[in-house]
């Protein structure tokens, strides 16, 4: 019992904790309660086209690059264009990246472009932990006097920290993002299911065992773990795309039952964690986790047979949160010729969305309707005639880019939990980085916390 550990969640937090702990020697044990591992890094394939969910970019210099380079999980993709189109009041302009798009750009005047070349030559020393107690907002108001250059930083902190509302947003986690990002980003050849397929082959190498179909309802402790509850195992169904293979020391066991395991590690979304955990009876975490605010996107993913516009291939919000970007430009995503793209808005926190109700009524299918609609503006503006070439179309009204926002005041859990044996893993774990930086970073994190 005190070698093995039960994992649940087969995401990438989940498959990456798992292999660390099996190769230190452990007995690991995935429960994962879908028909499939990687969560929301899957990749479906639509008539040779693959698609992500939404929008998704590896950054080169940030915590989940760092992961798979120590796990041996192979990296094949191209880097995006560091050029692009600007939008503001709905005329386009040169996106002032690069000393030479500064100053080419009429976005922004003489005055303003010194201070933007300034500013981003800055952000490599700065210190991110001096804005700790800062919002991005605090901090653009302190540092930054041009408006226009005030509006363009946001819209970089939007496009690297995946968040809208950055009157909330931690300055330090924003200023850390946009230092990150200066190293780039990879688009993956094949999507992310290429590196979720990467590390569960490392996985089953290491000996880690894998319990899909399958569900875990509560976690078994009296302030230390005694294992977990199953919510009943789906063993008749062989037909899943990854394997179930249960550990020897357990049988087959009826809805209710219990595994003991000395450690348990949670790398799901924090809504079930706590589920997890208010049904061994303790709410006061739970309570806490629950409360952690999800970030969000309203995405609209397109196959295209053929790019109408060969050269315009990103574009960026500046006074709107809006995102357009030609993934297949940069990476292996679709047949010959076809080109896939990713237009998406970045949504604002369900608390500041005033009094609308957002999960009732026609209001809601009203501000979805309208969502898809601008989406598919920004779409012919930056490739008029795409409807003609169309192949496949998916739009995600509301997906979760991560589960935690992160303010001065809101403090994500640590990996390491006060109920001895269990520990936390994902995008809302941890205080080191943001998105797959962070899910990985806890998992590593989490995984050497069990290890001593």
């Amino acid at each position: 019992m005190r070698k093995h550990v039960i994992v649940v969640g087969g995401g990438l937090a989940g498959l990456a904790a798992s292999i660390y702990l099996a190769r230190a020697g452990k007995s690991v044990t995935i429960f994962e309660r879908r028909r499939y591992l990687g969560g929301r890094a899957i990749t479906h394939l639509r008539r040779g086209f693959r698609f992500n969910l939404g929008p998704h970019a590896l950054y080169r210099g940030g915590g989940a690059s760092m992961v798979f380079r120590e796990l041996g999980v192979p990296i094949r993709g191209g880097v995006p264009r560091l050029a692009g189109t600007a939008l503001f009041h709905d005329e386009r302009y040169r996106l002032p990246v690069t000393p030479w798009s500064i100053l080419a750009t009429s976005l922004l005047s003489f005055s303003a472009k010194r201070e933007a070349a300034a500013l981003l030559l800055r952000m490599g020393r700065m210190d991110a932990k001096q804005a700790a107690d800062l919002t991005a907002d605090e901090w653009l108001d302190r540092n930054v006097v041009n408006e226009r250059v005030r509006d363009f930083v946001r819209g970089l902190i939007r496009l690297s920290t995946y968040c809208c509302d950055t009157r909330s947003l931690s300055a330090a986690f924003a200023i850390r993002q946009l230092q990150i990002a200066r190293s780039k980003v990879t688009y993956v050849d094949e999507g992310w299911q290429k590196l979720v397929d990467s590390l569960h082959s490392l996985a089953v190498a290491s000996g880690v065992n894998f319990v899909s179909s399958n569900r875990v309802v509560a976690v078994v402790h009296d302030g230390e773990v005694k294992g977990v509850e199953l919510g009943g195992l789906e063993l008749e169904d062989r037909n899943d795309t990854q394997s179930v293979a249960l550990p020897d020391a357990i049988p087959e066991y009826e809805p209710g039952a219990k595994i003991p395991a000395a450690d348990v590690l949670l790398a799901v979304e924090p809504s079930s964690a706590a589920e997890m955990l208010r049904a061994g009876g303790d709410d006061s975490l739970a309570k806490e986790w629950s409360s952690l605010q999800p970030v969000e996107a309203t995405c609209l993913d397109v196959a295209l047979s053929s790019l109408p516009r060969p050269k315009d291939t990103f574009a960026l919000g500046i006074d709107k949160p809006l995102y357009f970007s030609v993934h297949s430009a940069a990476a292996q995503l679709t047949p010959k010729g076809g080109a896939l793209i990713h237009v998406m808005k970045y949504r604002a926190q369900r608390a500041a969305m005033h009094d609308l109700e957002i999960d009732q009524g026609n209001d809601r299918r009203a501000e979805v309707a309208a969502d898809e609609r601008e989406l598919e503006e920004l779409l012919e503006l930056m490739q008029p005639g795409w409807r003609d070439v169309l192949v496949h179309r998916r739009f995600l009204p509301a997906m979760t880019v991560s589960n935690a926002l992160v303010t001065p005041k809101t403090k994500r859990p640590s990996p390491v939990t006060p109920i001895r044996g269990l520990y936390l893993a994902g995008d809302w774990v941890g205080d080191e980085g943001l998105l797959s930086d962070a899910a990985l970073l806890s998992a590593r994190a989490a995984a050497r916390a069990i290890l001593g």
